[in-house]
């Protein structure tokens, strides 16, 4: 194939790509001034999108009365309500996430032929749903952008404090307003980035399997060890997969509440006497919710799959020739491969897996139907 996405041109792509995202942490050697800047740039996209906020709060203060608009707008608010969120949270674990790219980074460089060659197997597995995935947000947002200024009305139906019926107040405004909607983009398309952490994650477990079965010497045995022990923060220095799962657990608990109310207010306009060109806009919002939910959950749940892996691997190697020692150092790496490695948060989300993808399907169109059967008895 002339022509091959690696993980190098994967990394480089995201990293231009999600720069309004505010995901992607700066380089261990960036200066000072850069730093400064970086700092700006987050507190200035994050202000951005507060000045939407409020501008849709007011809007819905003002029209408390009217159902329709409130249920519209609801979708707007929570899907907006996820930028300065998410911006905050990734700014809170930028020290970590900078540790993560920086040994992803530093292994894809080192990693041998037959490491490479799983990593590629992901990726050319993967990249085609999350390639077409991103095309589809990138013609949505470019429709939802355009499509106003054929139809001459403004991207999102507001009301301010003050006069907007002239030039170039207009022309601000419809700016103001297309570039919150690319922010929503930006951190819908930065879950690409958590799935990437979580997918390197999986596949590190699975070279680690292919070593433990090829191993044959009782050094290269011990190295394992050593590489299991890193993967799963039992060395201090290292905790890879603690540093993964622990930067994008409550990104992800995030994402999940923000989905959870736009899929219901969107349902709840895809249901109301809206036009048609509403009704299409607000279910690709809320197809765009599940998916986004969807393409971090899947790889999560494949990472628990492939941390148990390990320990089937381990067992079928040749520590039983190798003496008491290495036999007891097998039992504790037994015992420790029956955890999976999960990405959670304490007492809100217990593991994000599929079952747990189902559920929240199911909760969400729950809620969609309670306030449907709601807003009909108000009605009659």
């Amino acid at each position: 194939m002339a022509w091959s996405v690696t993980l190098e041109k994967l990394i480089a792509f995201l990293r231009m790509h999600l720069v309004f995202a505010c995901c992607w942490p700066l380089a261990s050697t960036a200066t000072k001034k850069r730093i400064i800047y970086d700092k700006l740039f987050r507190f200035f996209n994050g202000l951005h999108s507060m000045l939407m906020i409020f501008a849709v709060a007011y809007r819905i203060i003002s029209q408390y009365d009217n159902t329709l608009v409130i249920m519209q707008l609801g979708c707007v608010l929570g899907t907006l309500c996820e930028v300065p969120l998410q911006i905050f949270l990734f700014t809170q674990q930028h020290d970590r996430l900078q540790n993560v790219i920086s040994k992803m980074e530093n292994y894809s460089k080192s990693a041998n032929l037959a490491e490479r060659d799983v990593i590629q197997r992901y990726i050319n597995k993967n990249i085609a749903i999350y390639s077409v995935t991103l095309m589809l947000m990138t013609v949505t947002l470019v429709a939802l952008i355009l499509v106003p200024l054929v139809l001459a009305h403004p991207v999102v139906e507001l009301e301010y404090p003050f006069s907007i019926d002239y030039q170039p107040m207009r022309g601000i405004i419809y700016l103001h307003q297309s570039f919150a909607l690319y922010q929503v983009y930006a951190q819908v398309c930065a879950t690409v980035f958590l799935a990437l952490l979580l997918w390197f994650s999986t596949a590190r477990f699975e070279i680690l399997g292919n070593k433990f079965r090829m191993a044959t010497e009782y050094s290269d045995w011990q190295a394992c060890i050593r590489e299991h022990q890193e993967l799963l923060n039992l060395i201090n220095h290292y905790r890879f997969t603690e540093q993964v799962t622990f930067s994008i657990s409550h990104v992800t608990l995030s994402s999940l509440g923000v989905s959870t109310v736009t899929v219901v207010f969107s349902g709840l306009t895809f249901l109301g006497q809206f036009p048609i060109f509403v009704k299409m806009q607000y279910s690709i919002v809320c197809c765009s919710s599940l998916a986004k939910v969807f393409l971090c959950t899947w790889p999560a749940d494949h990472l628990m799959s492939m941390s148990s892996y390990v320990g089937d691997a381990a067992y079928n190697s040749l520590w039983y020739e190798y003496g008491v020692a290495a036999q007891k150092i097998m039992l504790y790496t037994l015992l420790r491969a029956q955890r999976p490695v999960i990405v959670s948060v304490p007492g809100l989300v217990a593991a994000l897996s599929l079952q747990h993808y189902a559920s929240y399907v199911s909760m969400a169109f729950s809620y969609l139907t309670s306030f449907r059967a709601i807003l009909s008895n108000d009605v009659d």
